[in-house]
């Protein structure tokens, strides 16, 4: 697929089947994040990679942040075991989850630097799977940045995770995404 019909077609895929990706696709998808572009060779992402069972795991530790944050907010039992299961669920609704953490860096710009990196390599990630003909959706939400989370992945002071990647075999019909025209946002500086 050409670079530019990869950039235009892709989408965020939520609904996937649940047929198993292989692993040598999962390493092509993986290969294509590190050659992001990264200022000062910092190289700063790490990678989780959840498949098959492995993403029993992520779903204890999301439900596990779930139940913490439901009794910070001080829930209802009822309420607290629907938030728990849905959290639990969410590891598994694609074969392969795979998080994307951007190491810190030696000062506050290279931290936010190579944050930039970090998503770089995601959308290098989005267009690889892409043109290997599977789904991809980056999702984060406030669990992924809850101090359990953070523990879970083992983060050093200034580490982030900048997304779960959740990849499959899309299991829905493609369709075309509407943006506005780059002219709209764009201010030309000319000689």
């Amino acid at each position: 697929m050409d670079v530019s019909e990869a950039i235009t077609s892709r989408r965020s895929i939520g609904r996937v089947t649940h047929e198993p990706v292989p692993r040598e696709t999962v390493e092509a998808i993986l290969e294509s994040a590190i050659h992001a572009p990264n200022h000062k060779i910092t190289e700063p992402w790490r990678f989780h990679v959840f498949a098959g069972k492995g993403r029993g795991e992520l779903a204890k530790a999301r439900a596990e942040v779930a139940r913490i944050m439901a009794g910070e907010e001080r829930e209802d039992e009822e309420l607290v075991k629907g938030r728990i299961s849905r959290e639990r669920k969410k590891a598994f609704r694609a074969p392969v989850v795979i998080a994307v953490i951007s190491k810190a860096g030696r000062d506050e710009v290279e931290t936010v630097e190579n944050y930039a990196a970090c998503s770089a390599a995601v959308q290098n990630m989005q267009l690889t799977a892409h043109s290997l003909g599977l789904g991809a959706m980056w999702r984060t939400g406030p669990v992924a940045y809850h101090e359990h989370m953070r523990e879970f992945f083992g983060l050093e002071e200034g580490d982030r995770i900048v997304a779960y990647l959740y990849v499959g075999y899309p299991d829905l019909s493609e369709t075309r995404r509407r943006r506005e025209p780059f002219e709209q946002m764009t201010t030309w500086h000319e000689g």
